[in-house]
């Protein structure tokens, strides 16, 4: 640790009057709390990546808040590098934002965190990269569907016949989720993805990777984005999908609140009908209960929480397919939003 701050200070062009470490994952993450001795608040943090991915990650916060994105902004070094090697690792000193977490009550905190991050992917559009930067992108969505849904059947196949409560639990329901899993992936193909992906519909968004309500800080109300180490190019539902998950965790899946998170985001950004067509699409695919049965979070569990859960990720999607799936087979999406 030593040889980090002295390291820090070199680099940084500053003196350390307090280093508090806050989080160390060997080889995963690294944060520490800096206060220099003219008293200003840093935040320093290693993730353990290629400087080539760490160049992006943090030229898209520089260029975010450039574009007024509200965020804890890298702070470059004396020699103007926006980040620092140390171990053959980089890290980048952060400003310090202090600040409260929004815990999601009510369906205005909700609301709240859609309108940061609607104004998040509006701002991405208008980005342009130096040359040099290596552009990141979500994995084609065909690829990743299917290895989703082998994922589903492989946790069947290893379960079918477990006797633990849990597991029982989760069987019951593989029949409905398999059954909209492939729903979605042959809805994905004959959709306009692959004219998404090739550049033909005008939206190029970034997403946060990890949204979610401990990744937001408001400070006199106004919400500020922190760690964007999942950052990359791909569709909004993918964050619009991670925070509506984490709403489902203390609260009832309801058709009011679903279309007016998607309202009041379309309200900041608007989207095309090619890309209302693909978030209804991945909100239909069973990202959660696949990534539940992959992560084992489920272990996590008590028994009743664990068949909420499932049942508020079943109600969505059974909403989405008993309302949508004309619009599905059609190629309309305009009755989402």
């Amino acid at each position: 640790m030593e040889g980090l701050k002295r390291k820090t200070e070199r680099d940084f062009g500053f003196k350390i009057k307090k280093w508090n470490l806050i989080k160390h994952i060997n080889k995963s993450s690294y944060v520490a709390r800096i206060v220099t001795k003219d008293g200003k608040k840093r935040a320093l943090k290693g993730l353990y990546i290629s400087p080539t991915r760490q160049h992006f990650i943090t030229k898209s916060e520089q260029l975010l808040a450039a574009q007024g994105v509200k965020l804890a902004r890298p702070l470059t070094t004396v020699k103007d590098n926006l980040y620092m090697i140390y171990n053959r690792d980089p890290y980048v000193l952060y400003e310090w934002i202090d600040g409260k977490n929004n815990h999601l009550r009510n369906p205005s905190d909700l609301e709240a965190l859609v309108k940061v991050i609607a104004r998040f992917h509006s701002a991405s559009r208008k980005l342009e990269y130096p040359s040099e930067i290596k552009i990141y992108s979500h994995p084609h969505w065909e690829k990743e569907y299917k290895e989703r849904i082998k994922s589903i059947e492989n946790w069947y196949s290893d379960h079918k016949s477990s006797k633990k409560r849990k597991e029982k639990i989760i069987l019951k329901y593989i029949p409905f989720f398999r059954k909209v899993a492939n729903k979605a992936y042959g809805a994905l193909k004959r959709s306009e993805y692959q004219a998404y992906k090739d550049g033909n519909i005008s939206t190029n968004t970034l997403v946060h990777g990890d949204f979610h309500q401990m990744n937001l800080l408001f400070k006199n109300k106004v919400g500020f984005l922190l760690d964007f180490e999942d950052i990359r190019y791909d569709l909004p539902s993918k964050d619009l999908l991670r925070i509506f998950s984490m709403y489902l965790k203390k609260h009832r899946f309801s058709s009011q609140v679903f279309r007016k998170m998607l309202k009041t985001y379309e309200g900041l950004h608007p989207l095309v009908p090619e890309v209302k067509q693909l978030i209804c699409i991945d909100f239909l695919f069973p990202h959660i209960f696949e990534r539940m049965l992959r992560k084992k979070t489920y272990n996590r569990m008590d028994k009743k929480h664990l068949q909420y859960r499932i049942n508020q990720e079943k109600r969505k999607a059974s909403y989405i397919y008993r309302h949508f799936a004309k619009k599905l087979r059609n190629r309309e999406w305009e009755g989402l939003f």
